[in-house]
C-alpha cells in the first residue's frame, strides 16, 4: 500500500477548511504549500496560483527556568531523542521477540547514544522483583536526563506484574466490575504503590473510553462503564489514586476507542459519530480526567470521518490534539501516541512521515516507532527544512523536562 505524505495532505485539508476556523491560536507559523496548475479551457491561459502560507498551529510552553537551563544544552539530536519511548529492544536492535532482561553493553552503548524519553517494558522484559529492580535501575544510572519507565497495568486482563506469579501484589478484576468511586481510587491508589516498588514512574492507564458498543473486541470490560458520566467519575478517582501514590498515569485511548469494531493493533478503526456526539459522550471522561491533573494522554490510532474531514488517526490528527485536545478543553500535559508499530500506522505511513505527522498533530512523545532511528531522522530533516519550527519541538522537550522535574527525575 503507498504510504501517505501526512502533513501535506493536513495542509491541504486546512486550505479547503479555510484553516480550522477556531480560535485565534496561541503560537503559529506559516507553512507554504503549492497547488498544481489549472486550466479552465483551451483558449484560456493555464494560471500557477502562487504558493499559499498556511497557519501552522501549536500550543507553545516556555517550561520552567530549570527545564529552560537543561534545553540550552541540549543540540538538536538530543531534543529529538527525548521525544521518543521505546521497548529496550527497539532501543538495543535485538529480536522483538526475544526480551531484553538484562542490562547489558550494548543497552548502555544504546542508551547514550538514543536519548530517549523513555522506556516500555512488557511482560517479557520481566522475570521477578529482583531483576526488573535491577534493571530499571540500571537504565535510569544509565541514563544522562532520568526515563520516564512506563507500563501497561491497568488491572483485569491488561497486567504485566500482577499477572507474574512472582509478584506478590493484589489482583483486580476487569474495571467493567469495579464497584463505587472508592473502588476506583482503591484501583490507582495500589496498583500505583506496587508499580513505584519496583521502580515505574508511569503507568498507561486508566482506560478512559466509555464502552458504548457491544461488538467492541478492543476495549470491553477494560472500560468502567458504558455510561460516560459513570465513567467519568470512576477516572476521575482512579486518577486521584495514582497521583496519591505517587504514579503518573494516563488517560486512553482519546478521543475514545469504545465505539470502535476494528483492533488499531491490525488495522484501522473509525468511530461514526458526529462531533456533537462524541463530545456528549467520549470527550466526557477525558474531561475529567483532566480535571484531577492527568500526567499523560495516549491518542489512538482511531479515524473519526464525520468530525475530523482529513480523514486521518487521531494520533496524526492537528484537529483532535491541538484544535480540540490543547485549545478547547484546555489540556496542558504530555500527549503521547499509542504505539507506532500498530499496522493502523504502518500500513499506511512511513516510520519518517508518521514521526513527523505526530509531532505536526501535537504529539509530544512518540511511542515505539517502526524504526527509532528512520523516525528521529524524519524529524530531525524536518526542523532543519522548516517543515516543523524548532520551537515546536521546543515546548514539547520542555513539557517533559518540567514533568521529570516535578517527579523527582532530573
Amino acid at each position: 500500500m503507498k504510504k501517505r505524505s501526512v502533513i501535506a495532505l493536513a495542509c491541504s485539508l486546512m486550505l479547503l477548511a479555510g484553516c480550522g476556523g477556531g480560535e485565534v491560536p496561541e503560537t503559529s507559523v506559516s507553512v507554504t504549500t503549492e497547488t498544481s496548475t489549472v486550466s479552465s479551457s483551451e483558449t484560456e491561459p493555464s494560471v500557477t496560483p502562487e504558493p499559499t502560507e498556511v497557519p501552522y498551529v501549536y500550543m507553545s510552553y516556555e517550561g520552567s527556568e530549570e527545564a529552560q537551563a537543561i534545553l540550552e544544552t541540549m543540540t538538536l539530536e538530543e531534543k529529538v531523542y527525548q521525544m521518543f519511548m521505546v521497548s529496550p529492544e527497539q532501543l538495543t536492535g535485538t529480536d522483538p521477540y526475544e526480551y531484553d532482561t538484562v542490562f547489558d553493553d550494548n543497552a548502555l552503548s544504546s542508551i547514550e547514544a538514543h536519548p530517549v524519553a523513555g522506556v516500555i517494558l512488557f511482560g517479557g522484559n520481566i522475570v521477578d522483583p529482583q531483576q526488573l529492580e535491577a534493571f530499571i535501575t540500571s537504565y535510569q544510572e544509565a541514563s544522562s536526563i532520568g526515563l520516564f519507565i512506563a507500563v501497561d497495568e491497568e488491572g483485569g486482563d491488561i497486567t504485566r506484574i500482577a499477572s507474574n506469579p512472582a509478584f506478590e501484589v493484589e489482583e483486580f478484576s476487569p474495571m467493567r466490575l469495579i464497584e463505587g468511586e472508592d473502588e476506583a481510587y482503591h484501583v490507582g491508589n495500589t496498583i500505583g504503590t506496587y508499580l513505584g516498588v519496583y521502580g515505574f514512574n508511569v503507568d498507561f492507564a486508566p482506560v478512559s473510553d466509555v464502552d458504548s458498543n457491544p461488538d467492541n473486541t478492543v476495549i470491553g470490560d477494560r472500560a468502567f462503564s458504558d455510561d460516560p458520566y459513570v465513567t467519568a467519575s470512576m477516572v476521575s478517582e482512579c486518577v486521584r489514586g495514582f497521583h496519591d501514590s505517587g504514579m503518573m498515569c494516563t488517560l486512553k485511548h482519546f478521543p475514545g476507542h469504545g465505539d470502535t469494531v476494528a483492533d488499531t493493533h491490525f488495522e484501522t478503526a473509525s468511530i461514526d459519530r458526529s462531533m456533537d456526539e462524541i463530545r456528549a459522550c467520549e470527550l466526557i471522561p477525558f474531561e475529567a480526567g483532566i480535571g484531577e491533573g492527568a500526567d499523560f494522554i495516549m491518542a489512538a490510532h482511531i479515524t473519526t470521518p464525520m468530525a475530523d474531514a482529513t480523514g486521518l488517526p487521531a494520533s496524526l490528527s492537528h484537529y483532535w490534539l491541538t484544535d480540540i485536545l490543547r485549545y478547547e478543553m484546555g489540556y496542558e500535559g504530555i500527549i503521547i501516541t499509542d504505539s507506532m508499530i500498530m499496522q493502523a500506522i504502518t500500513d499506511e505511513f512511513s516510520p519518517s512521515d508518521a514521526a513527523v505527522a505526530a509531532v505536526y498533530a501535537g504529539n509530544d512523545i512518540i511511542l515505539m516507532p517502526e524504526d527509532l532511528e528512520m523516525a528521529a531522522q524524519g524529524i530531525i530533516a524536518a526542523v532543519e527544512s522548516g517543515e516543523l519550527p524548532v520551537e515546536r519541538i521546543d515546548s514539547s522537550v520542555l513539557r517533559i523536562l518540567d514533568k521529570k522535574i516535578e517527579y523527582g527525575l532530573i
